[in-house]
């Protein structure tokens, strides 16, 4: 099975398991989190961007959980929902109330558009899932129009070690079939809830810079989180919404992880002027202009 046939399957199955996102608390977190980063101000930010652009492509858009939340008060812009797997399926179902909507199955890589189709791109979590995450970029700038924009969000590199660990439970999880995986990441998900229980702290008297760990005081699972392996709980979600994050992270083959003068010097190249970028431990989100 190739890389991409993996990605497709690991997503398609990811995204068929309806009972483990969309709670209206993971939905309140995500929401949050989106306006924040992409830096609209509040929800009312969010529905006068979208309500002003004319053609929205959502390049990954998985089961359609991203832009039911950035789209919720927008309903007539047109929309293309894009995803290597089954998932546009399950997207085309959760935001069937909205008009001029459509859903393709394909390759980011080779999408079936003409250049200057659209002129908004959004790519939440997507580019770095594609062989290349330069690539990945390199393929959609084209199919923007001049003065479009492009939001997208893609991992950071980690802290060393957890660059390691996350390899290495990578390479013994991804060439497992997405069901085996899945019950796989229960153990796991499980030591992350037990080490959030402990509601213990640490303080951390000085920098430690091999360990990319800054001095501070730290939630004992966050330290070992941010610095060490990524086990991640949300006490407002429940077990199988945290065990998906747990999935995403850790089951798709390619997981690609960039520095902030990677995506800077990308987007020179492709000719995307950078107007917003957040950057932060878990990843780099960018609001770019074609010129």
């Amino acid at each position: 099975m190739s890389d991409q046939a993996q990605t497709r399957d690991s997503f398609g199955y990811k995204w068929r398991q309806t009972d483990s996102f969309g709670s209206s608390a993971q939905r309140a977190v995500a929401r949050k989190w989106l306006i924040e980063r992409y830096g609209f101000g509040d929800e009312r930010g969010v529905a006068r961007y979208f309500a002003s652009r004319t053609r929205v492509l959502d390049a990954g858009c998985g089961g359609g959980y991203t832009a039911a939340i950035l789209l919720e008060d927008v309903r007539s812009v047109p929309y293309v929902g894009v995803d290597i797997s089954e998932a546009v399926w399950v997207a085309r179902e959760r935001l069937a109330p909205r008009d001029h909507a459509s859903f393709v199955e394909a390759d980011l890589l080779s999408l079936p558009f003409r250049d200057e189709s659209f002129d908004t791109i959004v790519s939440e979590g997507v580019l770095h899932h594609t062989p290349s995450t330069r690539a990945a970029l390199g393929a959609l700038a084209p199919l923007l129009e001049k003065n479009g924009e492009i939001l997208f969000y893609v991992y950071r590199k980690k802290a060393p070690v957890r660059e390691l660990a996350d390899d290495w439970v990578r390479s013994q999880v991804a060439p497992l079939p997405p069901e085996q995986a899945w019950e796989a990441m229960r153990p796991l998900t499980a030591l992350a809830r037990v080490l959030t229980d402990l509601h213990a702290e640490v303080t951390i008297e000085e920098d430690v810079p091999v360990l990319g760990i800054k001095a501070g005081r730290y939630d004992v699972q966050r330290l070992i989180y941010n610095a060490f392996c990524k086990v991640f709980w949300n006490d407002a979600f429940t077990f199988e919404e945290n065990l998906h994050v747990n999935f995403d992270w850790y089951h798709p083959a390619f997981a690609h992880r960039q520095t902030e003068g990677d995506v800077r010097g990308w987007c020179e190249e492709l000719g995307l002027r950078i107007t917003h970028i957040d950057v932060q431990d878990s990843g780099i989100t960018v609001r770019a202009v074609r010129s």
